[in-house]
């Protein structure tokens, strides 16, 4: 899942990196983020490890591990409406202007027109409604291309054309040369000298240099040998 994080720092907006090297395979790893920030369905214990083994979806899946899609948007067509005026009424002006309105309602308080206080009151709501969903609109934009961007997943002994957002944990990925990363991986091995692979994370901390990742031993045996992959069923227990 992409990209980890430390606890209580808010999800990243962006999280792949580019990667450099040739014919990399990767072995995802297991990691769950809450919708929003927020905890939604029913409520978890404090989780102390996980269990997941590569090459072998069913058994990861009962699991049920977060999928591997992102989405930074925070409006659909049905919960715009109410969700942003909600967040814009916590502001204090717009509260403030808002309880003017209603005092200005009742005759026996007010002698000023409603009509001084809703006008601007509109005007303000309108405007940042539509900034609002303009950015939210290039949000659902930015979270489709980054879902649907390409990868090669390695199913039943055959490297299949597949996309980032149907990535599950445990699968083993072929990623080569330029190739964005839009989920935590694990180094199985690599077609360069050593098991050396190159990775920029610009888009993460904004560093231009290339940083530096081995594989295991155990694993670099492998290199670009699909029939060696396809057996590699090792079970991570536990694998915090």
């Amino acid at each position: 899942r992409g990209p980890r994080r430390a606890a209580g720092a808010p999800p990243p907006a962006r999280p792949p990196d580019g990667l450099q090297g040739v014919h990399v395979d990767l072995w995802r790893e297991a990691s769950r983020m809450p919708l929003f920030g927020w905890k939604v369905g029913k409520k978890r214990g404090q989780e102390e490890e996980r269990h997941l083994r590569a090459n072998n979806r069913m058994f990861n899946l009962q699991f049920e591990y977060a999928k591997n899609s992102i989405k930074t948007a925070k409006y659909n067509l049905f919960t715009f409406l109410p969700l942003n005026l909600f967040e814009q009424f916590q502001r204090i002006a717009n509260a403030y202007f808002l309880f003017l309105l209603i005092l200005q309602l009742i005759p026996q308080i007010s002698s000023l027109s409603w009509f001084t206080t809703v006008v601007p009151l509109l005007l303000v709501l309108a405007v940042s409604a539509v900034k609002d969903a303009i950015d939210d609109v290039n949000r659902h934009k930015s979270d489709k291309q980054v879902n649907n961007r390409p990868v090669q997943v390695l199913l039943k002994g055959r490297l299949t054309a597949d996309r980032w957002m149907n990535v599950e944990v445990g699968d083993i990925v072929k990623l080569e040369n330029n190739d964005f990363v839009t989920a935590d991986l694990l180094l199985l091995s690599s077609s360069e000298p050593h098991s050396l692979t190159y990775i920029e994370t610009v888009e993460l901390d904004g560093e231009t240099n290339l940083k530096v990742k081995q594989a295991l031993t155990v694993t670099a045996e492998m290199g670009e040998d699909l029939q060696a992959l396809s057996s590699f069923d090792d079970l991570c227990t536990p694998c915090l």
